[in-house]
């Protein structure tokens, strides 16, 4: 396995650093994961894929480190990111790009590129990482890997090098959902359990929202499940959402980066530090402008549910482009990376990536969203539409 897992690696930078720490007997016992370098690990380097922190060694687990430990999972390694899992692409790393499990010469997507390579290649059974904008989702469709994101605060980020605190997500990338399902269970906090209680009807009422001339395929491939669908108008969200995460997000990252902007900013990637510049500038104003145009998007998002169960969309209009065409450009694919997913993060939605369909032999996903804290029925309709 660890031999298999290195010359992997070698190919196909999954991971940044490699090694293997078991847990005890429970529920996880026999699942191996590997956890984003974004996620503290006690006595073991996480970087979060930049210079900046490339000799960090934390004195602490994540509450995620923990739980997985705790529930008998094993854990082989911290996997690639985009720097400080603040991109799309997984192109602007400590140790370079992930590469795609179909084509290593293609992105992996990002900033979980490493733990959906990983999980894809088979090197573990689940990838853990973060979601801010769609840091899950984006790579599982891109990897061909299934892709959850939680409604927000199901699992604690306690540990994680933040992006954005009030975005910031703790998600499962794997092969199949009995997997996800077994991972959840094992870790959930008993608190939350209430929001994997509820189950989709046997004819679930769909709505189709954001889809276009470039992704008519994957809406034809919905068609096929659900030939009733009907499409969702949230007007809000279509014409401010993008705009209010990039503030929301870019402003909070901000804050976070300040001392490291002044003293080392000459060691972050270009793309990254655009980001973090473009938050600085933000003004307090628009910041709570931002916060108000939110929770307008959030009430017209929940009132969609009065006649909807469920929002199903492309995960992302395009497949993974080149390596070679990404570098130094990132921000050019960021609309058919980022625009779909990271309208969920808004709202602090269940979503989840699921891989069904390919274009011209590459994966591409369709993501279920539901209204906040109904987990059980976003992961229901996945299982409905993957095969057995």
């Amino acid at each position: 396995m660890k031999m298999s897992l290195e010359k992997l690696n070698s190919v196909y930078n999954a991971f940044i650093t490699t090694f293997e720490k078991k847990g005890g007997d429970g529920p996880l016992a026999g699942l191996t994961f590997g956890v984003k370098d974004v996620i503290e690990t006690e006595g073991i380097k996480t970087t979060a894929g930049s210079r900046i922190l490339r000799n960090n060694v934390p004195k602490r687990d994540a509450w995620i480190v923990k739980a997985i430990l705790s529930a008998g999972g094993t854990i082989l390694g911290k996997t690639n990111t985009h720097e400080f899992a603040i991109g799309a692409t997984n192109t602007s790393s400590l140790v370079g790009p992930a590469r795609n499990p179909r084509d290593k010469e293609r992105i992996s997507g990002g900033s979980s590129g490493g733990s959906a390579v990983a999980v894809a290649l088979n090197m573990v059974d689940v990838g853990v990482g973060t979601d801010t904008g769609g840091s899950i989702r984006i790579p599982a469709s891109l990897c061909g890997v299934i892709g959850y994101k939680p409604s927000y605060g199901v699992f604690p980020t306690e540990g994680v090098i933040p992006f954005s605190w009030s975005l910031d997500t703790i998600g499962f990338l794997t092969r199949d959902l009995e997997t996800l399902w077994m991972t959840i269970k094992g870790i959930l906090p008993a608190s939350k359990v209430k929001y994997f209680l509820q189950y989709v009807r046997s004819s679930p009422r769909v709505g189709l929202f954001m889809f276009d001339e470039t992704t008519k395929d994957v809406l034809e491939k919905v068609l096929e499940f659900f030939p009733n669908s009907k499409e969702v108008n949230l007007r809000l969200m279509t014409k401010y959402g993008s705009q209010v995460r990039r503030i929301i997000a870019g402003s909070e990252g901000a804050s976070y980066h300040t001392t490291w902007l002044k003293t080392m900013r000459d060691m972050y990637f270009p793309d990254v530090l655009k980001v973090l510049d473009s938050g600085q500038k933000t003004s307090a104003v628009d910041y709570i402008n931002s916060l108000r145009m939110r929770k307008l998007i959030l009430e017209e998002y929940v009132r969609t549910f009065n006649d909807f169960d469920v929002i199903i969309s492309p995960t992302t209009k395009i497949t993974a482009p080149k390596i070679s065409e990404v570098l130094g450009k990132e921000a050019e694919f960021r609309d058919g990376l980022v625009s779909i997913t990271e309208l969920f993060n808004l709202v602090g939605a269940p979503s989840i990536s699921v891989p069904i369909m390919e274009r011209q032999g590459l994966p591409i996903g369709i993501m279920i969203s539901g209204k906040p804290f109904s987990d059980g029925v976003v992961l229901g309709l996945a299982k409905h539409m993957l095969p057995n």
